[in-house]
């Protein structure tokens, strides 16, 4: 590897290609991948009816992406080192415009999880490789407060951009034109890499020996079989259904073998060591907090602008823009607080979970059918501020105190509650609270009417709205019970969050 002297450029591109525009191209590339996303979140209803499956299977698809995104973190610098940069963006470019073009002609459920778990390891593949390669021009110092600050910008902000711009597409066309769109960017990623970009390394080259690609399956397999249980035990009846038994066992075993993988192996897919790690505890606890308290968007969010105010596509279309916001809000002001201010992370950390508590707070307020989409625009700031700056502290404090050797294999543990087991833990609190409140909230109201009232299709249809409006405001009054007894938690334990 020629190293560089004087001011940085990027040496992966061939010579003829300007200086000021090698950094746009990584930008340009950075677009592509986060478009491209094998399972489109905002054509999960369009999926569903295309293909005959539940919510619950688009939910356990959209996880599979979610994870497949979370498996790449132990293995990011192994083929970073192994391969070039320019060989790296064409073979994530490659799988993941495979995985796009696959989906549309996939019916089977468990065949589309299996696809949009590898559509979400070749899409962090070629994130990662872009990031990588130009944290050098972000932050000259490699301060990764100012780093991850960008970061999660663009991975948890600039997504809302794109899922407003799906959304329109969607309306105007289909769903299956989404992956006609990722198909034509990742080509253009493979053919501008393929022109553009030498063979340059950017580290020395080190051979992919003793991988534990097993280990890897092994994991995902574990994951994937507790995501499996929370979203799919309350429809299936629990432990009375042999399909949540099996998962239960698939999940121990392979706990078990891995345990006993990582005892004996000199290169487990995730060490020991990753799990002695102090705080890890804490952080867990945190982003499975934060995944119940987000779910409440989630579920009970969509369910009211859906069932009682019965905003159409275009109006949801609207709201990403207004999650663009207050994720822009956030991510600067993460990058002022730590990074000018020097405060620390949990004085961070405490700020955003008191942002996504105001946001519950405020919708415990506004479930009634008058409200009006402008209303909305607020919490859904707060919301998204508050979940831009708990990401950003955390994972500036995990870089920060963990040792480098294990830092992506924490990041993977914390995968595991943050992208994996939380939310589908929250969608079955709040599905199984909705279920049982508007029993209770129906029968109180129907009592209530004289029957003769019941004979119009109007009172009926009021009835139901009213019974979903009380229990979606419960649901959030507990809710924001929950966020407050977090933030205390937070505030009481000193040493949450801090470096010892």
């Amino acid at each position: 590897m020629a190293w560089q002297q004087g001011p940085f450029r990027f040496m992966t591109f061939k010579e003829w290609v300007p200086d000021k525009i090698r950094f746009w191209i990584y930008i340009l590339f950075l677009i592509a991948f986060q478009f491209s996303n094998g399972m489109y979140f905002t054509a999960m209803s369009q999926m569903q009816g295309s293909f005959s499956i539940t919510m619950n299977d688009v939910k356990m698809m959209s996880h599979g992406v979610l994870i497949g995104l979370t498996m790449y973190f132990p293995v990011a610098f192994r083929m970073k080192a192994r391969f070039p940069n320019r060989t790296n963006l064409i073979v994530a470019a490659s799988g993941l415009m495979l995985c796009n073009i696959a989906v549309p002609f996939i019916d089977t459920p468990f065949v589309l999880v299996v696809v949009g778990f590898i559509a979400g390891f070749f899409r962090l593949y070629g994130t990662f490789e872009c990031f990588s390669n130009i944290i050098p021009k972000i932050s000259p110092t490699y301060n990764y407060g100012v780093f991850l600050a960008f970061v999660f910008f663009v991975v948890l902000g600039v997504i809302h951009v794109f899922d407003a711009i799906s959304i329109q597409l969607i309306y105007y066309y289909d769903w299956q034109h989404l992956h006609r769109l990722a198909i034509a960017l990742l080509l253009m990623v493979i053919l501008l890499a393929t022109i553009l970009m030498s063979d340059f390394r950017t580290m020395p080259r080190k051979p992919l020996y003793a991988m534990d690609w097993l280990g890897l399956i092994l994991w995902s397999v574990f994951i994937l079989s507790l995501i499996f249980v929370a979203q799919y035990a309350y429809q299936l009846d629990w432990l009375n259904s042999p399909y949540i038994r099996i998962a239960l066992g698939t999940a121990c075993i392979s706990l078990a073998i891995n345990f006993i993988r990582m005892k004996n192996l000199r290169h487990p897919f995730i060490e020991f060591a990753a799990f002695k790690v102090k705080r890890l505890p804490e952080l867990l606890l945190a982003f499975l907090s934060l995944g119940i308290l987000l779910a409440s968007k989630n579920v009970l969010q969509n369910t009211f602008t859906n069932a009682v105010l019965h905003f159409d596509i275009l109006n949801t279309g609207r709201l990403k823009w207004i999650e663009f916001i207050g994720a822009a809000l956030g991510a600067a002001f993460s990058f002022y607080v730590l990074i000018k201010l020097q405060w620390r992370h949990r004085t961070l950390t405490i700020i955003g979970f008191a942002a996504v508590v105001a946001y519950v707070g405020m919708m415990y307020f506004l479930v009634t059918p008058d409200t009006n989409i402008e209303k909305l625009y607020l919490p859904l700031i707060l919301c998204n501020f508050g979940h831009l700056c708990i990401f950003i502290a955390l994972t500036v404090f995990i870089q920060a105190t963990a040792p480098f050797k294990n830092y992506f294999q924490i990041l993977c543990i914390l995968g595991f509650i943050r992208t994996g087991i939380a939310s589908p833990i929250g969608d079955c609190i709040y599905q199984h609270g909705i279920t049982g409140l508007m029993n209770k909230h129906l029968s109180s109201i129907g009592s209530n009417l004289n029957i003769s009232l019941l004979d119009s299709m109007n009172n009926l249809k009021m009835i139901g709205s009213e019974a979903m409006s009380a229990t979606l405001t419960e649901l959030y009054g507990y809710t924001f019970i929950f966020g407050v007894a977090v933030i205390l938690l937070i505030m009481i334990k000193k040493d949450f969050f801090v470096k010892n």
